[in-house]
């Protein structure tokens, strides 16, 4: 869903605009939708117009009171599950979306308002999905649809690592090789989930004709992720100003073209000011839109070692055709995988494992389960400082049993046996106990369901490059062609929150440390649930 910005271009103070502010619909985006309609059908009513300018907004109060009810609803859905790690989540999303709505209202650099737009789209997303969630197992539990693992052997857990995205272009020949048309700009991001895990690329604000695709350096890394996993991949894009909009004109001519446009009609002044019908709601003005354009799934079958291709499906909006963005229809990325089996222990334990077909010769060691076979030291402490003395592959291809009683003279021995490229592997093995031989065996199991439901994702470890963090696409002072005005300077700002005497350096840095606080605080989060 696409989230409401805030309002710029009223006369309204700021202390009225926070509740006359347009707040996204949460549970029912068809909210959103009618409030648009509603306020766009009154917006030539002068009463309205001059409720709205005394901070009077009667007509967005009520979704503000509605969407308060249902985050309670869903708060004390939460507590009766007992679920507090989603209640907390949802809470730190809502604080960071009125943190960020505030910093997209007092927002006057455009790089600021796109950033924070997209940092208010990426937290209602997350809100949608963690209630989701939670409206998912109450069903569950009312229903008695819960299911308990208790004794049940699952197979283990993974990260995944998205990286080296890079989306296709197809300009028209005029628009990219012979340098005509329009001169169009776009900010391209992308979102990737996997159930109520959601992260979001750095922002691409520079897409025009001269680009043939959209590369984005960042590294996904997603934790403790099962193997059943459908990742969606979202692509959102918003139209910037064209060279000819008002955004990049001189304030006087653009002066001139507002009186112009409130004479000449609506839809003509919002075409001389370069501005959309969803950025317009009643008479005042939103933050940047951005809308999805394509969207992708990734599973267990797309993982691999190197970069491969994989398709979109574009989205269409209201009128049947596709975005204006020109995509190929395809994709590129990296998709590994590393599951816990190849880099976690699944079982450790001293194990007596006899040599060459002695029947009295065995010998002690200290075992560890992991990584496709069975390694082998002499005591744990050797773990850290030598390679293992032994070490007995346990593949997709490995039998257990028990071992022959006419072979070994001990009790408590079961056998490995594995066929491998050079032949085949036979060791006989003896625990100490009962409960010991009980518990090998379990991680042996274990083990072969890992590798048979993993596939071909166990069959050696992925590299997993570490993950980055989203930069800030904002233009540097120090630039004087990214800084340069095209309009005159004026000591008092003409936006909604002109009082809010804030500079663009501070806000960069206060964006820039709500969204660094917030990915710290998500990956906290996904470290302590995979432990």
């Amino acid at each position: 869903m696409r989230p409401r910005r805030s309002s710029e271009g009223g006369g309204g103070k700021a202390s009225s605009m926070n509740k006359c502010l347009p707040v996204a619909a949460l549970i029912d985006p068809g909210r959103a939708k009618s409030l648009h309609g509603a306020s766009g059908s009154t917006s030539g009513s002068t009463k309205n117009k001059n409720k709205m300018a005394g901070g009077e907004c009667d007509d967005v109060t009520e979704p503000l009171i509605l969407e308060d009810m249902s985050l309670f609803y869903y708060r004390q859905m939460a507590t009766s599950l007992k679920d507090t790690d989603l209640q907390q989540k949802i809470d730190h999303e809502i604080k960071m979306r009125e943190g960020t709505t505030k910093l997209l209202a007092a927002s006057k650099h455009p790089n600021q308002r796109l950033e924070a737009a997209r940092s208010l789209l990426c937290s209602n997303t997350r809100i949608i999905s963690y209630m989701t969630e939670l409206q998912r197992r109450k069903t569950q539990e009312v229903l008695g649809q819960s299911q308990s693992n208790e004794g049940n052997q699952l197979p283990c857990r993974a990260q995944i690592s998205v990286s080296d995205i890079r989306i296709p272009l197809m300009w028209k020949d005029t628009d990219h090789f012979k340098n005509k048309g329009d001169y169009r700009q776009y900010a391209v991001f992308c979102l990737l989930k996997v159930g109520t895990e959601i992260f979001d690329t750095s922002m691409i604000t520079n897409v025009d004709r001269s680009m043939t695709d959209i590369t984005f350096e960042d590294v996904v890394l997603f934790q403790d992720i099962p193997h059943d996993f459908e990742m969606k991949v979202e692509v959102y894009c918003h139209k910037m100003h064209e060279e000819l909009s008002v955004a990049n004109t001189p304030k006087k001519i653009r002066k001139k073209i507002s009186d112009m446009s409130g004479s000449v009609g609506r839809s003509v002044g919002k075409r001389l000011s370069g501005l959309n019908d969803a950025d317009v709601i009643g008479s005042m003005v939103l933050g940047p839109r951005f809308e999805l354009v394509a969207k992708g799934t990734l599973q267990l079958q797309d993982v691999d070692d190197s970069v491969r291709t994989f398709d979109f499906e574009l989205e269409k909006n209201s009128e049947g055709k596709v975005h204006e963005l020109p995509l190929f229809g395809n994709y590129c990325c990296r998709v590994a995988a590393v599951p816990d089996c190849l880099v976690k222990p699944i079982v450790s334990g001293y194990l007596n494992v006899q040599e060459d077909d002695d029947l009295s010769n065995w010998r002690r060691y200290w075992c560890v389960l992991k990584n496709l076979q069975l390694a082998c030291w002499s005591s744990p402490s050797d773990i850290d400082v030598a390679h293992p003395l032994l070490s007995i592959p346990v593949t997709k291809s490995t039998q257990i049993s028990d071992a022959d009683p006419r072979t070994c003279n001990q009790a408590h021995t079961f056998l490995i046996k594995t066929v491998t490229l050079q032949g085949v592997s036979e060791h006989t093995l003896s625990a100490d106990s009962t409960d010991e031989v009980n518990k090998w065996w379990e991680g042996f199991q274990q083990h072969l369901l890992d590798q048979a439901l993993w596939k071909h994702a166990c069959d050696e470890v992925m590299a997993i490059k570490p993950p980055t963090k989203n930069k800030m696409a904002f233009y540097r002072k120090s630039s004087i062609y990214d800084d340069t005005p095209l309009r005159e300077r004026d000591t008092v700002s003409d936006s909604i929150v002109g009082d809010l005497r804030v500079d663009d350096a501070q806000l960069t840095h206060m964006l820039s440390t709500l969204m660094g606080e917030a990915s710290q605080i998500r990956g906290t989060q996904s470290t302590q649930g995979s432990t």
